[in-house]
């Protein structure tokens, strides 16, 4: 069996976005991998950090946010870069060619006042200006149409002679122009009809099995997770409670919070069981209590669950699959050393 090898590895990594009542812990000691060619879906309630954690790896954080601790690990032809060390002009060579990220606001994502062919050849030439303009406009047309637009429509408009799908789409073709290794979806099918949705879905799977890229989208449809990950990684409240295989956490997730989102989900099944939702509401992340964020909300919670948090650590009898948790549904302990 061939070892899978990483190409981003998120190790202890926290973020603090800088208020008036106090530092906003965004993300907190936050660990996940994504292997080459895998995808990797993040999840978790609004407010929980998984955008926070995602535009840290382009260095798109605003300006009140900033990185405390951590690594974020690239590894590019054998080579381990940490994108936190690098300086902005030694890691803008990175992105688009190597990581590229669709925003969810991608009517915030063009420049207002150019076209959209202009973008597309400042995109191109801003790492290779051999490139010929008819070049790039013949590859920009193909990867249009790949998304189902008009080539000759979009890209002689402006941004906002587009609709948020077809701008949406227009991104995604973007973010594929260089042929990067990585790219990272933020709610991806937000501003789509269901239809398109389905296409996009279908699209992403092919374009991924054709090109072989890694993809960390974030999303809070479970069904995408279903169609398009590999692997799912559970936040709650920056944290990143569980990380599993996706089979495994729509079988059987350990934490309490991850069977709660899978059990929140609507069946088409008639039987008498209810949607059950998560009761309670997500702390506050200036103010933080001693213990386990979730204790509050939990079921299962136990006295050291308010006493202290919970490492990541192996689950027993599964592979790759971590979960922080002091009372896991399986029962006992949470064992096994940190990753």
């Amino acid at each position: 069996m061939t070892e899978k090898k990483p190409q981003l590895k998120v190790d202890q990594l926290s973020i603090c976005y800088h208020t008036k009542r106090g530092d906003l812990k965004a993300v907190s000691q936050a660990s996940f991998t994504i292997d080459q060619g895998q995808s990797v879906a993040l999840i978790g309630e609004s407010g929980c950090g998984k955008t926070t954690l995602a535009t840290s790896i382009v260095d798109a954080l605003p300006m009140a946010a900033s990185v405390t601790s951590g690594r974020i690990l690239y590894y590019q032809d054998q080579k381990e870069i940490d994108l936190l060390k690098l300086k902005r002009k030694d890691l803008r060579p990175l992105l688009w060619s190597e990581i590229s990220m669709v925003f969810q606001a991608s009517q915030s994502s063009f420049n207002p006042v150019r076209k959209i062919k202009t973008q597309f050849l400042d995109t191109v030439w801003a790492h290779d200006r051999s490139r010929s303009k008819e070049e790039i406009l013949q590859r920009a047309s193909e990867l249009l149409r790949v998304v189902m637009l008009d080539p000759d429509k979009v890209l002689n408009a402006y941004p906002h002679e587009l609709s948020g799908g077809m701008k949406q789409r227009t991104l995604i073709a973007l973010a594929l122009l260089l042929e990067p290794k990585l790219i990272i979806l933020d709610e991806p099918t937000t501003a789509l009809d269901l239809l398109t949705q389905e296409k996009i879905l279908r699209l992403l799977k092919e374009l991924k099995k054709e090109h072989g890229f890694s993809l960390l989208f974030i999303t809070h449809d479970l069904g995408i997770v279903s169609e398009l990950a590999d692997k799912v990684v559970t936040m709650y409240a920056g944290k990143a409670v569980e990380s599993a295989p996706v089979e495994t956490f729509f079988r059987s997730a350990e934490h309490p919070y991850s069977r709660g989102l899978v059990d929140a989900i609507p069946r088409l099944t008639m039987d008498d069981r209810e949607i059950v939702s998560i009761p309670g509401t997500p702390p506050d992340m200036i103010e933080q209590e001693i213990g386990c964020p979730f204790a509050p909300r939990c079921s299962r919670c136990l006295p050291v669950c308010k006493e202290s948090i919970p490492e990541s650590k192996p689950v027993p009898g599964g592979e790759n699959w971590y979960c922080a948790c002091w009372n896991p549904m399986s029962g006992g302990d949470a064992c096994g050393n940190h990753r």
